[in-house]
This record gives C-alpha cells, structure tokens and sequence, in this order.
C-alpha cells in the first residue's frame, strides 16, 4: 500500500512511479487512497499496468449537501465517473464514508448508504465524524454544546462522541450497524467476492459472514 490520504494529487508524480515499476518489471500488487477529483482514466489505466489492484475513494457523502457542509469542493456526478472509471480499468474500489456530520439527518443518511450500494465497491468504510481537537469541527460542536465526552479513547471513528438536535448519538449507532448489514448481507455482493477471492474477497466474505452471525444472535436474543 501506498499511504497517502491524496496519492493522486500530484499526478505526474504518480505516472513516474508506476513507469517506474513497469520499467523494472516489477512484480508486485498495491493499493491507495485518493479523492474522487483527482484521477483520470488514462492514469488509472497506468496505475493498473503498474501493479495497482485496488483504490480507495473519499466518497464522504452520496448527498451534495453534507458534501457542501463538509466543504469537500467535489460533486456526486465526480464520484460516479471516478468509480466508473476505475472500474472500467480494472481496479477494484472502497468508499470511504463520514456519517453523522453536522447537519446529518436520518434521511441524509441513508441517502448515502443508498448511494454507495449504487456505486458498487468491493468494500465499504462507514465512520463516524469524530471532532479532533484543534480541528474547525471540534471547536463547532464545543461551541454549540453538542460535544458529549472528552475520553479520547472514544475517538476512533466507529463511536459518537457528539449529538446534534437532527440525530441522535444511539440513532448513529444504528445506522451505521444497519449500513454495513445491508452492504455485506447482499447475496450477489458474497457470491462476486467469493468467486474474486484475492485479499479483498477472502476479507469481505470474512466480514459478511461475521455480519451474518451478529444478525443472527440480535435477532435471537
């Protein structure tokens, strides 16, 4: 793995890098993060040639305005074709997914859990927006006495730490526990990525399975 948060900000950079692995004929496979603004077909096709198996994509949000409010400076139509585009090259893709921002509703929400289905991902990330101190985000929801805790042990993403009057912390909860039993439960989705197999396929029949079994226990409890 590449790790950078925007490997295809600077592209030419990129190109010299995968040129360079073909070059020497490298045998090797990665992945990488970037935003949905800064890929092009061609290098993609490039990257691909290069070794590249997979791409994650800071998708954010599957609604314009929660990407607005995050202030992203991207467009839905932007997602689509670069998730298009990636897989039309041969790339598998993972969106990366904040939910919960402010101004998030239940609606928003599912907006976004909607779209991502759409788009087709061999993996998803669903995480929580954590207010970090020192970020424009924390000082907001300070500000507004949205802020529940400071145990910093909370901040990893996957837990609420702040509420605001449009959703509440356990309603967030749910969604994102909802959100990925939709993704991974599909029987088409398990099946293509059991027939892909790879690290990517092996990993997300892995986590299906352990949805399955953690569905199954709730509704048997």
């Amino acid at each position: 793995t590449f790790y950078d948060d925007a490997f295809t900000v600077d592209q030419k950079r990129v190109e010299k890098i995968c040129d360079e692995i073909i070059r020497r004929g490298l045998d090797i496979e990665w992945d990488c993060e970037t935003r949905v603004d800064m890929v092009t077909r061609p290098l993609l096709e490039k990257m691909r040639r290069a070794g590249c198996i997979a791409i994650w994509f800071g998708v954010e949000s599957g609604c314009q305005m929660m990407i607005d409010k995050m202030k992203k400076k991207f467009t839905i139509e932007q997602t689509r074709k670069a998730f298009k585009m990636a897989h039309d090259a041969g790339l598998l893709t993972v969106a990366s997914v904040i939910l919960g921002f402010p101004g998030e509703t239940e609606e928003t929400a599912w907006e976004t859990i909607n779209f991502i289905k759409s788009l087709n991902p061999a993996d998803v990330g669903f995480y929580i927006a954590t207010p970090y101190p020192g970020t424009p985000l924390y000082d907001m929801v300070k500000e507004k006495g949205w802020l529940k805790t400071e145990d910093f042990d909370k901040y990893d993403t996957a837990t609420p730490v702040f509420e605001t009057p449009y959703l509440s912390m356990e309603k967030l909860k749910e969604i994102r526990f909802k959100a990925y039993q939709q993704f991974y439960l599909r029987p088409n989705y398990i099946i293509k990525m059991f027939m892909r197999g790879g690290v990517y396929g092996v990993s997300a029949v892995k986590t299906s399975l352990a949805y399955l079994l953690r569905s199954l226990h709730i509704r048997l409890s």
